[in-house]
């Protein structure tokens, strides 16, 4: 008999990291260009630079996070360019989002961030 639950939340594929089709489920995303562009903020930027910081305040231009929601930040040289997971604290107000960080997060640039939803197990498909 096959194990029903492998398949429960996205279709299984071949992870050429792990050499198996075991426990990678590959979701699929159907939207509009707008909704797509949604997950995504270019331009952030921050008062000061972080220094092991466990929560960085960013500015965007629009924000449409919510708290709770978790994101990935990836940062400009000569800061940190590693797309890091964080979870969004709170959306204090259009342009502003707090955000927390398990691993403290240090950069040397205090612009050009960008914050993002996209999941690498995910295939995004846009519709007109």
């Amino acid at each position: 008999m096959s194990n029903l639950t492998q398949i429960i939340g996205g279709q299984p594929y071949y992870n050429s990291n792990a050499g198996n089709r075991n426990n990678n489920l590959l979701d699929f995303w159907k939207g509009t260009q707008v909704q797509y562009d949604y997950l995504s903020e270019s331009g952030a930027t921050t008062a000061t630079n972080p220094n092991a910081a466990s929560q960085v305040t960013f500015t965007v231009p629009t924000t449409y996070f919510a708290a709770g929601q978790i994101i990935y930040v990836t940062g400009t040289s000569p800061g940190d360019v590693t797309r890091t997971a964080a979870t969004v604290n709170s959306v204090t107000n259009a342009t502003t989002l707090v955000v927390d960080f398990t691993t403290p997060y240090t950069s040397g640039s205090t612009t050009g961030y960008t914050i993002d939803q996209y999941l690498s197990e995910t295939l995004y498909l846009i519709t007109a």
